[in-house]
Parts: C-alpha cells; structure tokens; sequence
C-alpha cells in the first residue's frame, strides 16, 4: 500500500508546550486529574533492544511510556496503556531514518517485586530505497548555472537509502543558495516523498521556484554622529545596484562592525518599498563607546615586573579620525607612546598615522634616551600589512666604554607582515614573517646607514596532538660612523625572543671591557617542540642559537631547555627553563639555568 510522507519527518522534541498538551491528555484518557494523586508510584524499567545511536535515541524520544516513567500519577492501568501504543511509536521513529518495515517484539510483566519491565525487541528490516527523484527549478532564475550545478549535486540519488534528514538539509540548501543570489522568494511549489512500504521504495518530487530576482535600490544610513560620506566609503564591496542577499547584507554588516564605530549595526530590507524589484536597505547605528582605557600589571624575563595604562579615543570627530596612547614601566625601561589616525580612500584598508614615542633604557653596558616621531602611510594590500614612513630619532646613549653621544637622524623606510593562525587556543599550523627597511644619508643625519630586519616564525603539526616552532631572525646594516649609530638600531640577541639561556640583549660584539656594544648584523634560529598533555597544558623542549655581530660571525651562542605552556583564553602563559650549552669559554652548569617567564597572544 502507497502513503505519503511529509517533506521532512521530524524528529521527537522536548517541547515544553506539546510535552504540557500531552500529559494533559493522558491524564483525560485515564480519567484521572491532578488532584487525583495515585496510591503508589509504579516501579517502571523499560529496555529497548535491537537498535543503537540515532535509532535507539529517537526511538527514546517517541516512546510515550519512557516519557511518563517517572510521573507521581503513573498507575498501572496506565503503564498498560502506554504499552499497548509502544509499538506504533517505535515504528514512527525509526521512519526519518528510512525504516518503514520494521518489526517490534513487546512484553510487559511485573515482577514479584511489585516492578513492571517492559521490553521491546526492534528488528528495523531493510531501510526504504529511492527509486526517483524529480528535482526542478522555475521561475526567472531556473537557469542560473550555480542552481543547476546543485540540483545535479542533490546528495539522494536513485538507489540511495532514504533519509529524512538529508533530505531536509539538501532542500533548504538550495533554497538558501537561491537566496544567495538574488532569489529571495525563492520556495518549494511542491516538496513530497512518497512512500511504498510494500516495495520498500519511495519516490522524491521537489520543484523549486525561485521567484523574481531582487536588487539593492539604495543604503539609506541612519545615525547623526559621523559623516555620511565618510561611512560611505565604508560600503565598497556592497553598492546599491548589486544583486539583493542575505550574503551581501552580512557583508554590509561585517565592514561596518570592523569600523569599530558602531555598538549596533542594524540592517533591515524595505520589501513594501521596493519599485521592479528594487529594494531599498535601511541601516540604523548606533555609537559605541568612545574612550577606552586599560590597566595592567605584569611580568617577563626580559624587563621585569611592569605597569601598563592604554587609552583609545574611537572617535575624535565626524570624520573618523582616531587616537590612541600607552605607558610601560619597568625598572629597565620606560616607553610613552602616542598616536594619531587619518583614515584615508578606503578605510578599511588605508590610513596615515603619526606617532611620537619617548623611551629610556637602562642596562648594565649601555643606556639610553630616545625619542621619536613618525608619520606614515599605512595600506592593507593582499593580506600584507605595509607601511611607508619617514622618522625622525633624537637619541642620547652610552655605550660600553664610550663617552655619550647625541645623534640624530631623519629616516625614510618600509615595513611588511602578514601572519596566518588556525583558530583555537592551541594553533598546530601558522606562519608569519614580519621585515623592515630603513635608511638615511649623512647630510640629514648624523651618519649615513642602511638597515634591514626580518623576523619569520613557523608552526608545523607534528603527531596527534603536537607541533613544531622554528622561528629566525636576521638583521643587516651598512654604517658610515658607528659611533654616531643610535643603541636602538644595533642588533642585540639574547631573551625570551631570541636565545633562551641568556640574559636579554647580552650577546653582541663587546668593548675591551667586555661591555655588550651592539652589531651592525644578527642571526638567530629555533626549533621548539610542543606536545600537549592537558587540555591547557603543554610541555615543550627548544634549541635555539645564534649571535650578533659586526662583521664575521666567530661564535654561535647557543641555548637549550625545556619548559611548560599554559593555554588561557587570551594566549599562551609559558614558562621556560634554559641552560647556556655552548658559551665562549667556560662550561656548562646545572647553576647556569635562566627562568623565561612570559606571555604570548597570536594576532
């Protein structure tokens, strides 16, 4: 005998109104209320044998008297009530699946200790198999390649099981697909599976109607606190004119949040409005805060214990420019930074900015006082993010044995990085190179130098649950005067970043005191090892080596040790121990352990 199906046979839900509705009945059909308490409840074990997984859960989830097992009311007449429906519910559940054959062994018995047992032995027979399917598409879109493409892609063919479930979610991706390109009228005219039982087959028709296709008539922005045609410039890959999607409404919705303008960003197509199927798309925004501000307090090996204050002004005026500030102390070093942005062209991707930055540091060779102002052009270009900049740098240094020098240069240079991340705390595969350019001639600055600096790192996954870091460093640099060259463009290696084992920014060339001077060239490598072994916890080994130096590379430093890693939401907490295995003269110790202790987050 022939039935039909409808489009999608749902799954039993824990809804709270039908579950309401339902017990509401049964109480009826068993002539009882809820003033009517029962004598006892009834001891109830029910043991569903035959299936497993999706089939026995929602066999589970049909089965009446599972639901009411622990009711106070449950009577006995009602137990064989329930039972008596069993059957029949177990058959409906498994018919999403495809099952429509399917054969049920019942019994229910009370033991002598008063508990009823009912059991059912389920035989799902052959599942149902597809013998035609009748997938079309009309109206003005029928022939869009990309709906033809997953009409032809539909994943139930002629011989497959049936499943409702796919059938269902294969449906509404095409609907959602139609949608996505202008369609969004896009339903199902007629949408049935027919069943046969008897020949265990069924029969799928599915005509598709996509309905006129729309466009976006206008963006009408809705706000009063910044300029109209600065946030325009905001809507480049989205114009009016462009084909009406959901798609494209996201997109509309995604650059304007990435603004970081707008605590709201409300987008509502006007239907009743639209003229030829043009629609207009309304905006409405709203302002997010406009200062933020940050305290911190901190450690790493490198600096120390430190404080930390940001600030950020969001919004300084109607046409989108920004500022932002920060304070860093610690015993040996102080940074004030601060900054201004112009967003130009596209915003998004396109900016100037100027800087001025103050910074004192002082080590056991060698201190300094800088100060440095910058303004550059900032571009977002395939990924990369690049700057073009001009610098001008005062600073006043000591040096080893050198007496104090004040330099200062007027600069042009260039800086590039990209970086890629898995998502997730733990990331196994990721890369990022980071390179700077710069240089000056002597008639603007006190000596003429040429400088560049590259930094790459690299995560390989390694097993099932670990990875390998290898991470370098290469810095180059031609200088007329060294003496006039600034401390904080000499090349140091050493620290948390660099060699592990050794102090930071103590390896370099040296005065005949043995003072760290700084080189013009660096070179470092690493090779870590993580393995996890918690949820958040890692355990790491490394190797890492290098120096800097002037002009030949005489010494590889090299550091090795091992270390743990703490996954928090933000970053990674790491922990490092490290020995000094190859240094210029003396041994190796087990005394000779540097702790590394600091905090990374992967941007």
């Amino acid at each position: 005998m022939a039935g039909e199906q409808p489009p999608a046979a749902a799954k039993a839900e824990p809804v709270e109104g039908k579950a309401a509705l339902a017990k509401a009945v049964d109480k009826a059909e068993a002539g009882q209320t809820d003033k009517e308490a029962a004598p006892g409840k009834v001891q109830l074990e029910v043991d569903i044998q035959g299936i497993e997984g999706d089939l026995l859960a929602n066999a589970q989830a049909y089965l009446g008297l599972l639901q009411k097992k622990d009711d106070p009311h449950l009577t006995e007449l009602w137990v064989k009530h329930l039972h008596h429906k069993a059957v029949e519910e177990i058959q409906k559940s498994l018919q999403p699946f495809g099952y429509y054959n399917v054969q049920v062994e019942a019994s229910l018995e009370k033991q002598a200790d008063g508990k009823w047992v009912a059991r059912y032995v389920v035989n799902p027979g052959p599942r149902v198999k597809i013998s035609k399917v009748d997938l079309q598409w009309s109206g003005e879109g029928a022939e869009e390649p990309v709906l033809q493409a997953a009409a032809k892609a539909f994943p139930l063919k002629q011989g497959d099981a049936l499943d409702d479930q796919v059938y269902d979610k294969a449906k509404g991706h095409l609907l959602e697909l139609a949608d996505s390109l202008g369609y969004p009228d896009a339903e199902a005219r007629v949408a049935r599976v027919r069943v046969d039982p008897v020949q265990n087959s069924a029969d799928i028709t599915l005509h598709l109607d996509t309905g006129h296709k729309y466009y976006i008539s206008d963006i009408r922005l809705h706000q009063d606190f910044l300029d109209p045609g600065f946030i325009q410039r905001y809507l480049v890959d989205v114009k009016p004119g462009d084909t009406y999607s959901q798609a494209n409404l996201q997109e509309i919705q995604k650059d304007l949040i990435k603004a970081g303008y707008f605590s709201l960003v409300d987008i509502h197509p006007r239907f009743n409005q639209a003229e030829e199927y043009k629609v207009p798309v309304d905006v409405n925004l709203e302002p997010a805060k406009r200062q933020l501000y940050s305290f911190g307090v901190g450690y790493d090996t490198d600096i120390g214990f430190n404080l930390s204050m940001n600030w950020a002004h969001r919004r300084l005026n109607k046409y989108g420019h920004k500022a932002d500030a920060r304070i860093k102390l610690s015993v040996v070093q102080a940074l004030l930074q601060a900054n201004y942005w112009i967003p130009i062209r596209d915003p998004r991707t396109t900016k100037l900015g100027f800087s001025a930055r103050a910074e004192a540091e002082i080590l056991d060779d060698s201190e300094r006082n800088t100060l440095d102002l910058e303004a550059g052009y900032y571009l977002l270009w395939h990924e990369w993010i690049t700057e073009l900049y001009t610098e001008l740098k005062y600073e006043e240094f000591t040096v080893g044995l050198s007496p104090t020098t004040e330099s200062t240069f007027f600069s042009i240079g260039a800086t590039a990085e990209r970086s890629f991340f898995e998502e997730g705390n733990y990331p196994r595969w990721a890369w990022g190179v980071w390179g700077d350019l710069r240089g000056s001639p002597d008639w603007i600055s006190s000596t003429d130098y040429l400088r560049t600096h590259l930094k790459g790192r690299v995560y390989l996954p390694v097993f099932a649950e670990g990875r390998i870091i290898l991470r370098g460093e290469v810095g180059l640099a031609t200088v007329g005067d060294y003496d006039k060259y600034p401390n904080s463009l000499r090349f140091y290696a050493g620290g948390d970043n660099s060699v592990r084992g050794y102090d930071w920014k103590s390896l370099g060339p040296k005065d005949e005191k043995n003072n760290v001077i700084g080189g013009k060239q660096v070179l470092t490598g690493s090779i870590e090892y993580d393995h996890r072994v918690a949820e958040q916890w890692l355990a790491a080994g490394f190797v890492d080596a290098g120096n800097a130096f002037n002009d030949n590379l005489d010494h590889v430093f090299i550091g090795a040790g091992f270390g743990a890693r703490w996954l928090s939401p933000v970053g990674t907490l790491r922990l490092d121990f490290a020995w000094p295995v190859h240094k210029e003269n003396d041994s190796t110790s087990f005394s000779d352990v540097k702790i590394h202790f600091g905090f990374e987050v992967l941007l």
